[in-house]
């Protein structure tokens, strides 16, 4: 059992790196005229490929009515497509559009680039030292996936 102390570094450690990796993509996201609630739902569109506005609300914790009104701008933006379920017109399909993927594609690529910047200060112990850690966090996840598909 690991003990208590080494758990609370470890988690006030992550909270540091997630605080600076938050940042720099609010810095990258200020550009953008999108609300944090447009730039949420349409990386969960992203994210899923295709979603339901059901899905989408639950994942926004909102009603789907309050979703209809995210999903009509970022549709009027060209970000998104909503198009009928042919089995079941009541349902909508969401999809990113190619210019909604363009631009989450350009959103992680800074992400994507700020990451090669810090991990370019390494030593290659250092850089071999989070690969490993790294790969055992993986690890734990996917097991803990698992348990719970199960």
């Amino acid at each position: 059992m690991v003990k208590k102390e080494i758990i609370e570094e470890m988690i006030e450690l992550q909270r540091r790196v997630d605080r600076d990796r938050r940042q720099y993509e609010l810095d990258a996201w200020m550009h953008l005229n999108l609300s944090i609630g447009q730039l949420k739902s349409l990386f969960f569109i992203s994210n899923r490929g295709t979603t339901s506005l059901g899905k989408l609300a639950g994942a926004l914790k909102v009603t789907p009515t309050n979703t209809t009104g995210i999903v009509d701008r970022l549709m009027k933006r060209g970000l998104i497509t909503r198009t009928e379920n042919p089995e079941d017109r009541r349902m909508l399909f969401l999809r990113t559009t190619p210019l909604g993927d363009e631009l989450i594609g350009e959103l992680r690529q800074k992400r994507k680039e700020h990451m090669v910047e810090l991990f370019n200060r390494l030593t290659d112990d250092e850089a071999a030292a989070v690969t490993k850690s790294l790969k055992i966090m993986v690890k734990i996840i996917e097991s803990q996936r698992e348990d719970t598909t199960k």
